[in-house]
């Protein structure tokens, strides 16, 4: 394994505070739908209105956060964030004791901790290029993704097997100690003083600038740059499909399947398992192929892997669940090593005080889109049936790559991730 990214203790309290919370958001990822799903008995379409729920303020959020990160203590944003989704997880046992849980309320608090997740995924984006050297953002980055990916892993595991044995309300306890572990790291993270704080652009007059106008900026810069503009494009269009395709998935495995909540776990913890593949290779695939060919060549096949999902309806039965896990595990080792690349690229071509602007703008737009696919997918599912649903997903996935085309003009021939700082909008 490569070493550890320069500048000490403050990056492994980063990191390790990063995979608490991913843990925590992966066990949610699992077992709130599962509550959903098996202890409100929802349908397709209702499965798709809480998947839209918890990634709205992805769309909504992302672009206040990015200005918040980039004006006061990006320290005192992520540990409020934790504790927020801590408190919050928390309420849906309560309501199941009180006798008050309904699909409205687990939508509301989905939606108030998609909120708060946005907060710290801007927040952790922004902070891990203060702590590293610039020649280690890609192996910091590949480091962030693989223990991301191990927490996919052991989350979906724990998210499955807890909703079977413990019932889903309670299954989420666990979850909200790992939003307050995640604290306790941040806490020990160094603050920004005056002079280190990021405090935003002023005008002229020395007064700060208005919010709309920062957040108008970072967005202003993404479109403005070739290579960020058609990175871009290609996630979203590829994120969109990917969530048209969850709510008929979870409906046809639970469903159509009858399989228990822990199989389920165990298809969402082989995504975890891909992207751990994913991040152990990625550096390495960016070196020696290049940014432009790497981000084209993985999303391509990214999308082509996912076509197995709606080819697995017509294996045998006791085989699909199998075939589904294998499509999840080779498409998130290919997202992650895609991810990994951009990200690098997205860091090097950003000035150091546009990175919280920059990093929001960006996932406004390539998380936005989420609550349209589960949506879409929820109300297709529900009309057409759950394989026909997953298979317009899938053939979208694989449809994305084109928007790549254009790096091969915006990015030198044999670029790679290293001399991406050479380019410049």
């Amino acid at each position: 394994m490569n070493p550890p990214p320069r500048r000490g203790s403050a990056f492994r309290h980063l990191w390790a505070a990063q995979t608490a919370s991913q843990f925590g958001a992966n066990v949610t990822v699992v077992a709130l739908p599962l509550v959903g799903a098996l202890t409100l008995h929802a349908d397709a379409m209702e499965l798709g209105l809480l998947s839209a729920a918890g990634t709205l303020p992805h769309l909504v959020v992302s672009p206040f956060a990015g200005v918040w990160v980039d004006r006061h203590s990006r320290r005192r944003l992520l540990i409020g964030a934790d504790l927020v989704r801590a408190a919050l997880l928390l309420a849906v046992p309560v309501a199941a004791v009180c006798q008050v849980l309904s699909l409205p309320l687990l939508a509301v608090l989905a939606l108030l901790i998609g909120a708060q997740g946005a907060v710290s995924d801007v927040g952790y984006s922004a902070c891990l290029p203060t702590l590293v050297a610039p020649e280690d953002l890609a192996r910091a980055n590949a480091r962030f993704e693989l223990t991301a990916s191990g927490a996919t892993i052991v989350g979906g595991s724990v998210g499955g097997a807890a909703v079977q044995l413990l019932t889903g309300p309670w299954a989420l306890l666990c979850n909200a100690g790992a939003y307050m572990l995640s604290a306790l790291f941040t806490r020990r993270l160094p603050e920004e003083g005056p002079a280190r704080r990021p405090e935003g652009p002023r005008r002229k007059d020395g007064a700060r600038t208005a919010l709309w106008e920062e957040m108008r900026i970072g967005a202003a810069f993404v479109a403005r740059s070739r290579p960020l503009r058609a990175v871009t494009l290609a996630t979203t269009v590829f994120n969109l499909f990917l969530f048209v395709g969850e709510p008929p998935l979870l409906v046809f495995l639970t469903r159509d399947l009858e399989l228990p909540a822990s199989w389920i776990g165990t298809v969402y913890a082989a995504s975890g398992a891909g992207a751990f593949a994913g991040a152990l290779v990625a550096g390495g695939a960016a070196r020696r192929l290049g940014t432009t060919r790497t981000l084209w060549a993985t999303l391509a096949l990214a999308g082509a892997a996912g076509l197995a999902v709606p080819a697995a309806v017509l294996a045998p039965g006791p085989a699909v669940p199998f075939l589904v896990a294998g499509s999840h595990f080779v498409t998130s080792a290919l997202v992650i090593v895609f991810n990994v690349t951009q990200r690098t690229l997205r860091t090097t071509l950003t000035p150091a005080e546009l990175y919280g602007r920059v990093n929001a703008s960006i996932r406004t737009v390539v998380l936005g889109v989420a609550p349209l696919g589960g949506l879409a997918g929820g109300w297709l599912g529900h009309r057409a049936g759950a394989p026909t649903a997953m298979l317009v997903g899938a053939v979208g996935m694989a449809g994305a790559c084109l928007l790549l085309l254009p790096l091969r003009t915006a990015l030198p021939r044999q670029d790679t991730v290293r001399t991406a700082t050479a380019v410049r909008p």
